[in-house]
């Protein structure tokens, strides 16, 4: 009995240390949201807001984002998202029809000091692609937080992920987004070259984001340079999110390191 009080007491403990260190944390959401169009084929924003608020996260990423076009009512996303979640929203368009914009849009709590919409590379028959730039203020510190969904097809994911390392300053970035490919392919790989991967798997955490209904390809990822280290990690699989879009979203806690614990490579110096 004593034994299994004293394993308590440590679970315990190690618990709220946890929760500690996550509060402490830049906390990340990234979401495909579908057009706001959940599985139940209604577009419920209302929804997406209640996912996102339940996180409490200082930055969201969002992909597949309308603004004023007729199949979503002309409503524009970024301004209600805004509005539901208290934050400011930045939206980059990529995609113009309809009247209308289709893009990613970033929200946050946090200074936004600048901004810039960086179109990626992509075939002339295919969805114009781009990666959002926020640079906002953290600790003290300029961080960027890049924002992107990229295309369907492998040799222009390539082409894209090669522009986004491109793009990278020398401060603080973690990228989130919709990546339409998994660890193997060599977008990813070449981005992994630059960027860690924060994901931690979970007993209770489904290996994917994509389908919701079985969730076995994770292709929705969230990226950070050496200058930080994963509190935790999670794949948001519940009810809700199994119905509001058709990927599941996923949430990291990220510690800024030391100046002096970061090391010159692609991972933190004692990781």
């Amino acid at each position: 009995m004593r034994h299994l009080f004293s394993l308590l007491v440590f679970v315990t403990a190690a618990c709220a240390g946890n929760v500690e260190a996550e509060a402490l944390a830049l906390r990340i959401f990234c979401y495909n949201i579908h057009h706001g169009e959940g599985m139940d084929g209604k577009a419920d924003l209302d929804r997406i807001a209640d996912i996102i608020l339940a996180h409490n996260p200082d930055v969201v990423c969002l992909q597949e984002v309308d603004r004023h076009l007729s199949r979503t009512d002309r409503l524009d996303f970024p301004a209600i998202l805004a509005e539901k979640t208290g934050m400011k929203a930045i939206f980059g368009a990529n995609y113009r029809f309809d009247d209308g914009e289709y893009g990613n849009a970033t929200l946050t709590r946090l200074d936004v000091v600048s901004w810039r919409n960086v179109a990626l590379p992509n075939p002339k028959d295919k969805e114009p692609r781009g990666c959002l730039i926020l640079t906002v203020r953290w600790e003290g510190r300029e961080v960027d937080i890049m924002n992107t969904h990229l295309g369907l097809d492998a040799g222009e994911r390539l082409a894209q992920a090669k522009a986004i390392t491109t793009a990278l300053r020398d401060v603080p970035t973690i990228l989130a987004g919709d990546l339409n490919e998994q660890h193997n392919a060599p977008g990813l790989r070449h981005l992994l070259e630059r960027f860690t991967d924060t994901y931690a798997p979970a007993p209770d955490m489904p290996a994917g984001t994509v389908p919701t209904t079985n969730p076995r390809r994770r292709i929705d990822f969230i990226l950070a340079t050496r200058h930080w280290d994963t509190v935790s990690f999670s794949i948001v699989d519940t009810p809700k999110t199994r119905i509001a879009s058709d990927h599941l979203p996923c949430f990291a806690a990220l510690r800024l390191l030391p100046q002096d614990a970061q090391g010159e490579g692609g991972e933190p110096e004692g990781r």
